[in-house]
């Protein structure tokens, strides 16, 4: 910025110097006219490469967005299955409940039919082994369906905190993208306005330099 007030000073002083300086001045005037456009040529491409730099940052910042977005698509997904999961699981343990409570109630009527009929206890006492090893088995797939539940809620939870975090995520990378789209605009500005001022300054020079010719 000291070198934009710099150019700005040198033009006024030149100017309202013109009609009272002899022409042994218009060398020195034609020279700083001449470093004027230089200056205003890299103050220009300055802030064309800063602006090719922003625009970089922004389309980073906006694929991030769109990244988190998908992921968080992917979650909300993946906790309906849960939610699915869980409720096979627990459609699973009532049948097996019932199927334990099918075996009780024949594990009862054959255990009284070994004190009634003797001549089939033998039958009967194998009968009862059996029911009792599965009554053991569906204990054992009970537990195993309930650790399984504490499993998907587990899984919930984590999916949760997931939830949350991508939710940060996305707001810290919409925030970082305003910022990169207001440098944009700042130096879409600068650029243009040094684009303007690098025009001025080489019509200025040309326009002297005829003149001195």
């Amino acid at each position: 910025m000291h070198t934009v007030y710099k150019i700005i000073i040198s033009i006024t002083f030149f100017f309202a110097a013109w009609p009272t300086s002899a022409k042994t001045n218009v060398d020195a005037s034609l020279d700083q006219l001449q470093k004027n456009v230089e200056n205003s040529e890299a103050n220009y491409k300055q802030y064309k490469d800063n602006l090719d730099i922003v625009n970089k940052n922004v389309g980073q910042a906006e694929k991030a967005v769109k990244d988190l977005r998908a992921l968080k698509t992917q979650l909300t997904n993946n906790t309906k299955n849960v939610d699915k999961n869980k409720k096979a699981l627990a459609d699973m343990e009532k049948d097996i409940r019932g199927l334990k409570q099918k075996e009780s109630a024949t594990l009862a009527k054959e255990q009284k039919q070994i004190d009634d009929v003797k001549k089939i206890l033998e039958k009967l006492e194998a009968n009862k082994k059996k029911r009792e090893e599965n009554l053991a088995a569906y204990d054992q797939m009970v537990l195993q369906v309930q650790q399984e539940q504490k499993d998907w809620d587990t899984q919930v939870q984590q999916m949760s905190v997931l939830q949350s975090e991508l939710d940060l995520k996305e707001k810290n990378a919409r925030e970082e993208q305003k910022k990169w789209e207001a440098k944009r605009k700042d130096y879409e500005a600068e650029a243009r306005k040094w684009e303007r001022q690098t025009k001025v300054s080489k019509d200025t020079y040309n326009k002297v330099k005829k003149l001195n010719d």
